[in-house]
């Protein structure tokens, strides 16, 4: 098992991803109401303060302070039932309920359990609870030295342990990268405490009372004295003078700026000095004044409701002008921190106005499909790109409209094509639908509702885990439901017949005319020599003759219970299918094959209403409905897969037959007809390039690249994610060291990161630093 965080972050990430994972729910089960954090021994306490920066839906078991989110037992009830509204967190957060001083088992006891504690008894079957696998409370030692949390190697004496929890708050920025690969003692943790002038003061600037308060008076006083010889400022004074000073950048409060750029989040009380700062003259870089983000994104606000009265050609010129106004904000540390979400999400719409300018056509199925399966796909990934950025936001009603103006014109024209060419040739979109094969040595894995586009970034998450995989495309059979397409995604279709009656777009089985239901196609799959594995299943030896089939994801699920806010899902669910491939192949399959049913068309605020009278159909879902006997509705109408004869109806272009629909599936679109197939290999030896060490002498970097560096690249950006702001000509690894030059000395001290490429461009890796720093 791998830890649960990349080197290159911090604790706090690591727990942050922790409670996320905890929180996970399997298909069918409600999602928890709270997470419960018991720590009988008050190990986590130091770090809460950091965390509730970092985690704004953490809440704290103590005295009543609803300022920092602390109260007793029945003010966390009401902050998981949602009573105090003006407390409660958003929507989409689950409340994390840390409860300092309880042990797990204690609330495992029942009614044995204290009475003031008792009213949260119920909350461990209604939500979720953190604990190690063997069920006790998470220690610190623990979670930073088990595989299951991060990995370190950490001595086990008492000295080092103490030393450990001293450095907890310390440890909270701390990159897991400079902690791997040795044996961390007492001495370590220890060195943390000392010689870092910076980060006691950025803590200090963030919060003057609590960092106070974790001093003792000797160290209260080191502390003044080393401000005062370095940075020419007494602490006693109140933050207002160094939030002057740290405005102005002079001299060393340069470097202290820059350390703040580094990791904004573990010092979020800084924006409120910055904020209340006095500039003293004109000469002060707008990027470090709060209040000049605050007035931009405003500005942005404003333009972005302007363009909810235009035509999209016209809201479309009129973003691309807003991204080239406010681009270079996202390299303000105010983005970092969330304060920037507009411009955030401005570079997503910008690339989606971009793309729906073209919308897709062709003068023959095969080749619409195929441009589709090209770049064609891009523009929806830009959509799902552009919502998931605006998670738990107050403006998130604003982009889905703005999403709406640009992408619904485009998804129904291309629609309205892609449906003339079907209708032209019904016969031709069914050539080209091919049965999933079944393969000895090959596990089939199904992921309902997998569109092409997450297929792509699936295929981009199994390379970065360094597995070898190809990405292809399948026609599904028309309607695009599961109880249609799912028989010949499962190898089945020469199992199954199409009749004149049917329920719900099930074809019938041959051997006894019932209708193909999930538990029937299963059984005809282990009839067929072709085991099914359930989800705790991996063994090779499990398989037979056609190979094993197996099943994983909830992407269909969400997208019928959330809509829209299914978009905040697609990162977790791809990880778990990742995970389940991981483990396939470990279980000794030499492939694995990821296939799904169909996929769908999701438009935030609800298709097109389409009306289509009752009396002319049987089933009718939101984009398919089966036509009865000879009416003929003036909807287009295509022939059912399992039997020509039987017609089904489908909305024109990006429509719906139930109004206020976000996400449907069932019609005759690209998004729903072409689908993705992907292969994954086992025993390739790659192991993917990680950066090591970083070294500076001046201008020149010199860095060392561990694992696979063939084809790689090294390049130094100032945003690792944008190529256009390399500070130096990339350069190519022959050997496990190479050494980069900044070609502007003026850059020195700057921010950056290191970048390794591989040959396709694709970020392999990236490492933050500074130029000229002596690491």
């Amino acid at each position: 098992m791998t830890p649960v965080l990349d080197s290159h972050k911090t604790l706090v990430d690591g727990l942050k991803l922790a409670f996320e994972m905890t929180l996970r729910s399997p298909e069918g089960i409600a999602a928890p109401a709270a997470l419960l954090w018991t720590d009988a021994e008050k190990e986590w306490l130091p770090l809460i303060p950091i965390l509730k920066s970092a985690i704004p839906q953490l809440y704290v078991l103590g005295e009543y302070d609803p300022e920092s989110k602390t109260g007793p037992v029945i003010w966390l009830k009401c902050i998981v039932d949602r009573t105090l509204k003006e407390v409660a967190p958003d929507a989409d957060l689950t409340p994390i309920l840390y409860l300092p001083g309880i042990d797990r088992q204690v609330l495992r006891a029942g009614a044995d359990c204290p009475v003031s504690f008792q009213p949260l008894v119920e909350l461990q079957y209604r939500g979720a609870v953190w604990h190690q696998r063997d069920g006790r409370d998470w220690t610190v030692s623990a979670f930073l030295s088990t595989e299951a949390g991060l990995g370190l190697d950490i001595a086990q004496d008492m000295r080092t342990k103490e030393a450990m929890l001293r450095a907890l708050p310390l440890l909270a920025g701390e990159p897991m990268s400079g902690l791997r690969g040795r044996r961390l003692e007492a001495e370590d943790f220890d060195r943390l405490a000392v010689g870092d002038p910076i980060r006691d003061l950025l803590s200090w600037l963030a919060s003057p009372e609590v960092f106070q308060e974790r001093c003792e008076p000797a160290r209260w006083k080191t502390f003044r004295e080393v401000c005062k010889r370095e940075f020419d400022l007494d602490p006693d004074n109140g933050p207002s003078v160094a939030g002057d000073a740290l405005l102005h950048g002079d001299g060393r409060w340069e470097d202290v700026w820059r350390r703040f750029c580094e990791a904004p989040q573990l010092y979020r009380g800084v924006i409120s000095v910055l904020r209340d700062a006095k500039p003293k003259d004109l000469y002060v870089d707008e990027e470090k004044i709060p209040a000049k983000n605050e007035e931009s994104e405003e500005r942005l606000r404003k333009a972005l409701k302007e363009t909810l009265e235009m035509a999209q050609p016209q809201a479309c010129d009129a973003i691309a002008r807003l991204e080239s106004e406010h681009q270079k904000r996202r390299q303000w540390v105010w983005a970092q921190l969330g304060e920037s979400p507009l411009c955030v999400v401005l570079e997503f719409l910008a690339k989606l106005a971009g793309l729906v300018k073209s919308p897709l056509g062709g003068i023959s199925i095969k080749q619409m499909t195929d441009a589709y399966a090209d770049k064609g796909w891009w523009c929806d990934k830009a959509v799902l790109e552009t919502l998931s950025t605006m998670k738990n936001s107050s403006d998130s009603d604003l982009i889905k409209d703005v999403v709406r103006l640009l992408y619904e014109p485009w998804l129904d024209q291309t629609a309205r094509h892609f449906q003339k060419l079907v209708l032209e040739d019904p016969s031709a979109i069914s050539s080209l639908i091919n049965p999933v094969p079944g393969d000895k040595e090959t596990c089939v894995l199904f992921v309902d509702g997998l569109r092409f586009d997450l297929g792509a970034v699936l295929l981009e998450k199994l390379e970065h885990r360094g597995l070898k995989a190809r990405l292809s495309h399948k026609i599904a059979p028309s309607p695009t439901v599961t109880s249609t397409a799912k028989p010949v995604a499962a190898s089945l279709q020469a199992y199954c017949q199409g009749k004149d009656q049917n329920e719900d777009f099930y074809p019938a089985m041959i051997n006894n005319d019932q209708l193909a239901t999930t538990p029937r196609l299963r059984d005809a799959l282990q009839k067929n020599r072709t085991p099914v594995l359930d989800s705790a299943e991996s063994s090779y030896g499990k398989g037979g003759e056609a190979g094993a089939w197996t099943e994983s994801g909830e992407l269909d699920t969400l997208g019928h219970k959330v809509g829209s806010r299914m978009v905040q899902h697609f990162d977790m669910e791809l990880d778990l299918v990742v995970e389940r491939v991981q483990s396939l192949l470990d279980g000794g399959w030499s492939h694995v094959r990821i296939v799904t049913d169909h996929g769908w068309i999701l438009v935030p605020g609800g298709l097109k209403k389409i009306e289509l009278p009752s009396s002319l159909v049987g089933t009718k879902w939101a984009r398919c409905a089966m036509v009865k006997g000879e009416t003929t509705p003036s909807v287009p109408v295509f022939p059912w897969f399992w039997n020509p004869q039987v017609l089904v109806a489908s909305p024109p272009g990006a429509g719906s037959f139930i109004a206020g629909t976000e996400y449907a599936h069932g019609g005759v679109s690209l998004q729903e007809c072409v689908i993705p197939e992907i292969i994954v290999e086992r025993g390739v030896s790659v192991s993917r390039a990680k950066i090591g060490d970083i070294k500076w002498l001046r201008l020149i970097c010199r860095v060392g690249v561990g694992g696979n560096i063939k084809g790689v690249r090294v390049d130094l950006r100032q945003n690792w994610k944008q190529a256009n702001t390399s500070v130096a000509t990339p350069k190519e690894l022959t050997g496990t060291t190479i050494s980069v030059t900044v070609e502007d000395e003026k850059l020195e001290g700057t921010a950056v990161a290191v970048v390794l490429l591989d040959e396709s461009g694709r970020i392999l890796d990236h490492k933050p630093t500074t130029i000229g720093a002596n690491l």
